[in-house]
């Protein structure tokens, strides 16, 4: 009987992480370049009873984890030249102050105070002879290969990367990501860069509110199983005492 309890409890641990997850997408949903998460729990949880076999499935709390979904999202016209899109897999890189290196989809970029090019984070875009420096009355041109020119004259290329397992990044704000350790880019394949467009959010508002429709049911189904099993168990000691 107090199986059961643990049971119906360890089942309702993913749905409050789901919930989370699902808040936390449709709060983004109009953030450019903002990848859905999604919880993973059934191979976690199995790889976690083949590393302890010795333990019974219902001691075991179902582990939920959360991934990134990288898919390609609806890119859109802004006509803002400092608006840049991502067409193919791959990622920009941009820099933190503190001079790491980052990965973003998200293109909606302006001009610092020094006169660079940032992310809304204020991240600065990467190219392949460093920083990009923008003189906020020159003609910036951006080709589809990353090519950059001014006024005619070509000052560089973006830095485009992409990862063998991008998955395996580690998130770190809506659309900022990092490398963890080992991870290596690599060049991109089939990548293009859309000037005067943004990627959107690939986030379905109507399938994200039925996910959080469907686990709060089950999230409530577990709930009422432990509500049963305890008033039962609760009705078995009280028999039990009342006999002695």
């Amino acid at each position: 009987m107090v199986k059961g309890i643990y049971t119906a409890a360890s089942g309702m641990i993913p749905h409050v992480k789901k919930q989370e997850v699902i808040s936390n997408n449709l709060a983004n949903v109009n953030t450019s370049g903002y990848k859905r998460q999604d919880v993973f729990t059934e191979e976690l949880k199995q790889s976690s009873l083949r590393r302890v076999p010795r333990q019974e499935k219902w001691e075991i709390p179902m582990i939920s984890d959360v991934y990134t979904d990288h898919s390609q999202a609806v890119i859109e016209h802004t006509g803002r030249e400092f608006d840049l899109a991502l067409d193919g897999s791959g990622f920009f890189v941009v820099q933190s102050p503190d001079g790491e290196d980052l990965y973003t989809r998200a293109g909606d970029f302006n001009i610092s105070t020094d006169g660079t090019l940032v992310s809304p984070e204020g991240y600065s875009l990467v190219t392949d002879s460093g920083l990009l420096a923008v003189d906020a009355n020159s003609n910036l041109q951006i080709g589809i290969d990353g090519t950059i020119t001014a006024n005619g004259q070509t000052v560089g290329k973006l830095a485009l990367v992409d990862f063998e397992k991008p998955y395996r990044l580690e998130r770190l704000s809506g659309s900022i990501f990092r490398a963890p350790s080992g991870a290596q880019p690599v060049e991109p394949e089939h990548l293009f860069v859309r000037q005067g467009y943004l990627e959107k959010a690939n986030v379905d508002v109507v399938k994200e509110m039925i996910e959080m429709i469907t686990s709060f049911r089950e999230y409530e189904s577990n709930q009422k199983a432990v509500q049963i099993v305890d008033g039962t168990l609760e009705k078995t000691v009280n028999q039990v005492g009342a006999k002695r």
